[in-house]
């Protein structure tokens, strides 16, 4: 209905900038970002110096992942508007997903102090820093964001995740995780996250019962079958580990994870060679997997292969420290 009202604006007003913005604007929020490109160009080139334009049209951008064209538009929108924070949070996404973190950063930083309460700002600086390990700086964004929008079921979950990473924090995790799910019950990610948590807290029938949760929810999430199979291992269960490794895997046939998982699963129950031959496919498809040759060489080590347990181990030190 509002693609069709600005049509008619721009049909009665062919120079209407902004019937063109918020044209595209709706175009955006129907995924059909090249469409709403194609508006954004069009009031940029009735006003120039539209901060609007540019800014939306570096949201689209980032939609369709060209993040550096993104970065673009939000230096030009920026450049029209300093005092736009909205347009700093985007650039930020934006670095962030090319994995310029301190640059996102900055960003974030710049838009808190135009807007202090800009519940966004602090959530996506809090995922930054939980990406640079720098967990508590993370969960105290998160705490701020929690503040600023109680009822804000991301933020939950995204501190949830910190605390969980950080080592400190497992039950509190679950409690966050609790939260998540109440504000949205049908929270596929969330439960099976929180499964993490129990099984970090060696609960792990109630581990179970979330993972069964998540995958009620969403039967095609790799991820809480992968996850899931973890923890049937953790219990000695190991076939029950393998066919849930396996359900990942067909669901996403390049789930290095889970290659690695099953793998262990097989070495578990003595079966070396099978073993060996999930840890080759898990390290075909991510040559950078430390554990993978690590745990390929105690494999090799019992079936009496040592010049080749010797070489995996060599292997896994030079990529991660803690295997030397």
């Amino acid at each position: 209905m509002a693609i069709n009202e600005f049509t008619t604006a721009i049909r009665l007003n062919p120079d209407y900038t902004y019937a063109y913005v918020f044209r595209g604007l709706a175009y955006d929020d129907l995924g059909q970002h090249q469409r709403a490109i194609q508006d954004y160009d069009k009031a940029i080139q009735l006003d120039p110096d539209s901060a609007a334009a540019y800014h939306n049209r570096g949201v689209a951008y980032g939609n369709l992942g060209q993040d550096q064209r993104a970065i673009q538009d939000f230096d030009k929108a920026i450049e029209l508007d300093p005092d736009d924070a909205e347009a700093y949070n985007n650039r930020g996404l934006a670095y962030r997903n090319l994995d310029e973190h301190q640059r996102a950063i900055e960003d974030y930083d710049r838009a808190i102090q135009l807007d202090p309460d800009y519940t966004m700002a602090y959530s996506n600086r809090g995922l930054v820093y939980g990406m640079l390990g720098q967990y508590q700086r993370a969960i105290e964004d998160y705490d701020k964001a929690k503040q600023l929008d109680p009822a804000n079921g991301m933020v939950y979950y995204n501190r949830g995740l910190a605390y969980l990473a950080s080592q400190q924090g497992k039950t509190l995790g679950v409690i966050d995780y609790d939260k998540a799910i109440q504000l949205d019950p049908d929270d596929a990610v969330a439960y099976n996250n929180r499964g993490i948590a129990y099984r970090k807290l060696g609960e792990h029938q109630r581990a179970i019962q979330d993972h069964d949760k998540a995958i009620e929810l969403d039967p095609a999430y790799a991820k809480a079958y992968n996850s899931r199979g973890i923890t049937h291992g953790t219990l000695g269960e190991h076939q029950l580990a393998i066919e849930d490794y396996d359900r990942a895997l067909q669901l996403d046939p390049d789930y290095a994870v889970a290659y690695v998982n099953r793998g262990f699963a097989y070495y578990e129950l003595g079966q070396y060679q099978r073993a060996i031959q999930v840890y080759d496919k898990a390290i075909r498809l991510d040559p950078a997997n430390a554990l993978a040759y690590s745990n390929r060489a105690w494999a090799y080590y019992y079936l009496g292969q040592y010049t080749k347990q010797v070489a995996d181990e060599a292997k896994a030190c030079s990529l991660d420290s803690q295997y030397c």
